[in-house]
């Protein structure tokens, strides 16, 4: 038998408390004996000498000077060693450096994923169940990486009321590297500032989505109705509801959506993008003169605007843009609508620079699942997010199971064309570039599923073969295939 492990931090609060709880679980499950964890500043000559070891920490961290390892240099990049000691010959290390404490958590999670999921079991007998439980009593293959995210903003869309367990939620999002959250509510839910916290402690940054004079029932009645009475209307609400419902609540911006979803592209002899423009610009400025710092994305549904793109050049600059319904897949809610494509990335493109330099840009993805809408009713009063009890979740995802089946496998055939999209994002996009996946009544709140997990590989490497991502996305421990 090997030698037995002990694992070091560098620190352990904050992020990099949760990145060693999560990975010590994981190690210490594989193991028949109580893993030992130190702070690597207490570490004695002997005990590295003695034992494999195990180091988790940021690229400052002190220890790393004893230690030949590659350095991450990206926000949130991390690299991970697996290999011989350095404190002995006969010993091996296992190595996890964060550029920051957001790399620290990503660079463990990603051990977790790419590493249990694959690679240690190369070239041995995959049938015996010790190799399989317990892989930290068996001499470990060598193996390194060195990662960053492609796209800095990787997000998932949903409405809050079919998040069912937003800890789980958010913990499954970290587990994918995950950073932001939008989320939809007729009205806020009364466990707000509890649900933002949660999600600040997972690096999730969490922003609220509502309605400005619009909803799934009264956009024709909108239309009909435009004017500066309307606008007037329109403007009191929204900053009673930010102001009411969300300003205390600690989360990072607000997210709206308007008149856009439909295939109207005139009112009154107006184009809806010069009209939207307009309205966008007059109620965020008022926004913006209470609220200076305050991060707004507009939801803007292509359809209602492609023909006259050159009116939204003049949306207020520090406003995101973020486009839906740009065609086929990955913008159609079916994953096999792929006809048109090359229409789909030509306009993707032409977004990305529509607003030159200072474009700020983002877009939500589907193909996953949405809300049952012919089962769906607006709220109108609070309640509270993310509390059901274990029975409902598991009733519920026996359900969701079945539409699941068949979007898994269209993902699996056609996983190309989303890694092209998000691949043109990455060498349009900026710092501040966002992508959102709408993942909503998908039950990500108990499991992992094939799509969502491929959907956020694809934002770190989008560079890959689809193929290749597809192959180790689908070795994951923590993803889940949908069955009927």
């Amino acid at each position: 038998m090997a030698k037995r492990w002990m694992f070091l931090t560098d620190s352990y609060e904050g992020l990099e408390k949760t990145a060693v709880n999560q990975l010590y679980a994981v190690i210490a499950g594989g193991v028949s004996y109580v893993l030992p964890i130190k702070s690597a500043e207490e570490v004695t000559k002997e005990e590295l000498e003695n034992n494999n070891i195990i180091f988790v920490g940021k690229a400052t961290a002190p220890f790393l000077t004893k230690c030949k390892t590659d350095m991450p240099a990206e926000k949130e990049g991390y690299s991970i060693y697996v290999g011989n000691s350095a404190f002995g010959e006969e010993n091996q290390m296992l190595v996890i450096v964060g550029y920051d404490a957001a790399g620290v958590l990503y660079g463990c999670m990603d051990f977790c994923n790419k590493y249990l999921g694959g690679p240690v079991y190369v070239d041995k007998n995959i049938w015996g169940e010790s190799i399989f439980d317990m892989p930290f009593e068996k001499e470990l293959n060598p193996w390194k990486i060195t990662a960053a995210p492609a796209i800095k903003r990787r997000a998932i869309w949903t409405w809050g009321h079919v998040i069912y367990d937003y800890r789980k939620f958010f913990e499954n999002m970290a587990k994918l590297r995950l950073n932001e959250i939008i989320i939809w509510n007729d009205v806020a839910p009364l466990n707000a500032k509890d649900v933002v916290d949660y999600a600040h402690s997972l690096n999730i940054k969490v922003i609220w989505g509502f309605a400005w004079g619009w909803d799934t029932s009264n956009c024709k009645n909108v239309l009909d109705r435009f004017g500066d009475q309307l606008i007037a209307e329109i403007k009191e609400r929204v900053l009673k509801t930010y102001e009411k419902e969300y300003s205390h609540t600690g989360a990072d911006g607000i997210y709206f959506q308007t008149f856009t979803e439909h295939s109207v592209s005139e009112i009154g002899g107006k184009p809806v993008a010069q009209i939207v423009t307009e309205l966008v610009n007059d109620i965020s400025a008022s926004l913006f003169e209470k609220y200076p710092d305050l991060q707004i994305q507009f939801g803007l549904h292509a359809t209602s605007v492609r023909e006259k793109l050159e009116h939204l050049k003049k949306v207020d600059k520090r406003i995101h843009i973020v486009w839906e319904d740009c065609g086929s897949f990955p913008y159609n809610y079916l994953a096999d609508h792929v006809e048109g494509f090359a229409e789909t990335l030509a306009i993707t493109e032409q977004t990305l620079k529509l607003r030159g330099d200072e474009e700020k840009w983002g877009a939500v993805l589907k193909g996953m699942l949405n809300l049952d809408w012919g089962t769906f009713e607006h709220f109108t009063a609070p309640y509270i997010l993310g509390e059901r009890t274990g029975n409902y979740i598991k009733r519920r995802q026996m359900k969701k199971d079945r539409a699941w089946k068949l979007q898994q496998a269209s993902w699996l055939k056609n996983a190309d064309y989303v890694r092209q999209i998000i691949a043109t994002v990455a060498r349009f996009g900026k710092e501040d570039t966002i992508v959102e996946a709408l993942v909503e009544d998908a039950m990500l709140g108990n499991q992992i599923t094939f799509p969502v997990a491929l959907y956020a590989e694809m934002l770190w490497t989008p560079n890959r073969d689809a193929m290749e991502m597809v192959e180790q996305v689908a070795q994951y421990p923590c993803v889940n295939f949908a069955n009927l």
